[in-house]
């Protein structure tokens, strides 16, 4: 006589192997999220624009344009932090910064997704391309912010490109202290940008482009 073979175990198989599942999910590291534009202080802005300004999107290195906290060792290597998240890729914090910091300082603003026709006694009109070429930060080191933007007068005004670059102490050998000490970084270019299209606003039409801000005289 032919014995049956025994029946599979699937059932309880498949239940530990959820079991598991829920176990990993419920002690995973809870995710930290850092805001790399700084919040505005009292009340928001209002009132009308006194200059316009299509800002591109801002071009990062696609190694750095994500939502994750990259940071740099010691020896070089990247660390990238998936516990530690920017609000929104890099990119577009940056733009929202920039943004900010030209509302601020020429009470300009951002016309690249609702273009505003020329008109001769409109506000000027100018268009700005922003670059990061360095966002790294070290724990317990520096932060380097680098960036280089092109800027002209619109319709016809010629172009002017600039670059600089700041670096900044961290604070601490923490994430929160390096995404504190990136954030600053970038508000300090950002401001160093919005200076330099200030002086463009201040030449007269038709002059050369002025010199970059931080530039000497």
């Amino acid at each position: 006589m032919v014995m049956p073979p025994p029946p599979r175990r699937t059932r309880p198989l498949a239940a530990l192997a959820g079991l598991a599942l829920l176990a990993g999910c419920g002690g995973s590291t809870p995710l930290h999220y850092h805001a790399l534009a700084p919040q505005p202080d009292g009340p928001p802005a209002t009132g009308s624009a006194r200059v316009l300004v299509e800002v591109l999107p801002v071009t990062v290195p696609e190694r750095l344009n994500r939502t994750q906290l990259v940071l740099t060792d010691t020896a070089g290597r990247l660390d990238v932090r998936d516990e530690d998240r920017w609000a929104a890729p890099v990119a577009d914090e940056m733009r929202l910064t920039l943004a900010n910091a030209l509302w601020q300082r020429l009470r300009a603003t951002d016309i690249y997704q609702a273009p505003v026709a020329p008109a001769p006694n409109g506000p000027p009109q100018y268009r700005l391309a922003l670059r990061i070429e360095r966002f790294d930060a070290t724990l317990g080191g520096t932060a380097v912010v680098d960036g280089s933007w092109t800027m002209r007068r619109l319709p016809q005004g010629a172009a002017s490109t600039c670059r600089t670059g700041f670096s900044v102490p961290v604070a601490a050998a923490t994430p929160d202290a390096a995404a504190a000490a990136l954030s600053n970084g970038a508000a300090q270019l950002a401001a160093a940008v919005a200076d330099s299209l200030a002086r463009l606003d201040q030449a007269p039409a038709g002059a050369p482009p002025p010199r970059c801000a931080g530039e000497p005289g």
